[in-house]
């Protein structure tokens, strides 16, 4: 058995090369004794690793790093029986500070190298000589058909005609595998949001990003390699607002933003990369776990309904997850097609929560051999990626910015292949319980952070209500669904930045959108008549308003309300109230301003509306008048007839 001690392998050849070593000339040149006292040493060093369905072969080069030339050099390839099938044990192999116990038998003559033509030539200090070792699986007993196994070899020398030393070691990980395993790497194009509402940003940041920027870099890569490619439609909705023309807030204002252009040029090579190879993610690349962990459902609503209105036609839909938990597991599978997980802390790519399957990426880079059994060269890098992608069934690597993309995604080492997500999640999964949900929920949004956009929104709704022109009413949703962003997650300040310029392009001045004012008392002189009430429109874009009115003795007076009536921004108008009136009396009446979808904007006001009738009273009062005249007149008509024929006789 090799030794379990770091550091250069002595290794216990088998019987074969024992024989050969006494086998040597007995009679050899005296030993300098200046030489004797140097240790013989050699760098070992393996540039390639084959492994096929029956064989087995390292190759590899051996340097003379000592002081005294080297003689008789020899390498002899050893491997491990213990079988690493578990991320886990490939993991902890990486890492090891001491090598897995292991064994060095020579079972044919391929496993074993002697450099070199003559055997006596010397090899001076800093000379270089190449081998090649090789084995049948079935003799090396690497017959399991998918494991990785330690594998390496032993390397002997003479110094100054002594007997064979070993001088150096070198090893590295194997793996075997039925088929080829496949591995996606997937470009994220996605972006904190921006847009206030429609031809206005909070800065011209996404201008900076898709005009030689991070998402710029990020099309390029895809561009460049066919890789699956994943895009937010949030960012959609907002590049395609951009490159109409738009305006980006001010200190003082705002001004012309300069990225109209830049955004519809991203936009054109976007739209040209082949559907097949792309997906869609859900609106605004929300923080799922904070959403399931929030008692509203609004927000969960704004993000489906947003994604089916942006979404563009033929992608497959993704719902992504950072810091999973079961809830947000379940609510991802609710909204999206394949769910991918990218901190989960599980090793394998395809995994089942339940009824949730779920794919497992990775925005790191494969784990990075550095111990020193394992020294960070490219074979040794391209082994441990394979033995981890054999362990875990295959490889989703996530990449959100230009360095995370791998060198190698067009051309992969040997024994991985280019895939899919749909590949990767026909794979066999293994059963996961995802961990408990955070208390309180670590996440874009909390509880008093659902509180401020819930605010916001009906303040949104009620503004586009009265102002339907304004364009607010567009964004509704999408700021709902917005406000909870994974982009938002650890970058609290951000994310109130954003609300806040969203807040003032809604902001109510003193808490009115419009004013009502009215006299407190009205008289009415006739059976119908019109009292006037004027409403101020506060808010910088024209409202469509109406009055609405009642009384609490309709069947004494009534009012009627006026039809819906338009007023400019900043202005005021004088709005007729038309009264009917059925008798005498005061009647207590209330009015209010509503948009013209029935949201209240304005508290009622009291007005006392008192009618007199003194028209119909008035003729009453005349035929009355009339009739006491005729009828006296009559009457001192007979009186003095009667007194006239008197005198007569």
């Amino acid at each position: 058995m090799t030794s379990p001690r770091p550091g250069p392998r002595r290794a216990r050849l088998a019987p074969l090369l024992a024989a050969l070593a006494l086998a040597a000339p007995l009679a050899a040149a005296p030993v300098d004794p200046a030489v004797a006292a140097e240790e013989p040493t050699a760098q070992v060093t393996l540039t390639r690793a084959d492994v096929t369905a029956t064989s087995v072969t390292l190759t590899g080069m051996v340097t003379n790093t000592g002081t005294v030339p080297l003689t008789d050099i020899r390498v002899a390839l050893w491997r491990s029986p213990d079988l690493l099938l578990s991320p886990e044990a490939v993991a902890g192999a990486v890492t090891a500070g001491t090598t897995t116990p292991g064994t060095a038998r020579v079972v044919e003559e391929t496993n074993r190298d002697r450099l070199g033509d003559d055997p006596a030539q010397e090899v001076p200090p800093g000379a270089t000589l190449p081998f090649t070792v090789s084995g049948t699986r079935e003799a090396l007993g690497l017959v399991h058909a998918s494991a990785t196994w330690w594998a390496g070899v032993d390397a002997t020398a003479r110094a100054g005609g002594r007997a064979l030393q070993p001088v150096g070691s070198a090893r590295t990980l194997v793996s075997a595998s039925e088929t080829p395993l496949p591995v996606a790497t997937v470009v994220e194009l996605s972006a904190p949001p921006r847009q206030v509402k429609k031809d206005l940003f909070i800065d011209d940041g996404l201008h900076t990003e898709v005009d030689g920027g991070r998402l710029d870099a990020l099309l390029d890569a895809v561009e460049g390699s066919g890789t699956t490619w994943v895009v937010d439609p949030s960012l959609l909705a907002e590049l395609e607002d951009m490159a109409d023309g738009y305006r980006i807030r001010t200190a003082d204002g705002t001004e012309a933003g300069t990225g109209a252009d830049a955004a519809a040029a991203w936009l054109g090579r976007l739209r040209a990369l082949p559907t097949g190879s792309g997906a869609v993610e859900l609106f605004g690349s929300p923080d799922l776990p904070a959403l399931a962990a929030l008692p509203d459902e609004v927000l969960r609503t704004a993000v489906s309904a947003e994604t089916d209105a942006n979404a563009p036609d033929g992608l497959a839909r993704v719902a992504v997850l950072d810091h999973p938990d079961a809830s947000g597991l379940a609510l991802a599978a609710q909204l999206g097609g394949h769910v991918v997980l990218l901190d989960s802390g599980n090793p394998h790519v395809h995994v089942r929560a339940g009824e949730v399957d779920a794919l497992v990426a990775s925005e790191e880079t494969p784990l990075v051999p550095s111990s020193a059994l394992l020294p960070d060269t490219a074979l040794n890098r391209a082994a441990v990626r394979l033995a981890l992608a054999r362990a875990a069934g295959g490889e989703l690597r996530w990449a959100d910015s230009p360095e995370a993309i791998p060198a190698d995604t067009t051309a992969l080492p040997p024994g991985l292949v280019p895939a899919t997500l749909a590949d990767l999640a026909a794979l066999p999964a293994h059963d996961w319980a995802p961990p408990p949900a955070q208390t309180p929920a670590i996440g874009a949004l909390d509880a008093g952070g659902l509180g401020r956009v819930l605010e916001l929104r009906d303040r949104m709704a009620t503004y586009a209500a009265a102002a339907p022109a304004s364009g607010v009413g567009e964004y509704v949703d999408a700021q709902t669904a917005r406000a909870a962003s994974r982009w938002w997650t650890g970058e609290a300040d951000a994310q109130s930045a954003w609300l806040t310029s969203v807040e003032q392009r809604v902001a109510l001045p003193q808490g009115d959108l419009v004013t009502l004012d009215a006299s407190p008392r009205f008289t009415m002189t006739g059976g119908t008549s019109e009292f006037p009430v004027t409403v101020t429109n506060r808010i910088q874009d024209p409202i469509t308003v109406r009055v609405v009115t009642s009384t609490d003795n309709p069947q004494r007076i009534r009012l009627l309300s006026p039809d819906p009536v338009e007023i400019p921004s900043g202005s005021a108008s004088t709005v007729l109230v038309p009264a009917e009136s059925a008798g005498g009396g005061v009647v207590s009446a209330r009015v209010h301003v509503e948009t013209a979808d029935g949201h209240r904007l304005t508290p009622d006001r009291e007005i006392a509306v008192e009618t007199t009738n003194v028209g119909t009273i008035g003729w009453v009062i005349v035929i009355a008048s009339g009739l006491v005249l005729v009828v006296t007149t009559a009457h001192r008509i007979r009186q003095v007839r009667r007194q006239g024929k008197g005198e007569d006789g």
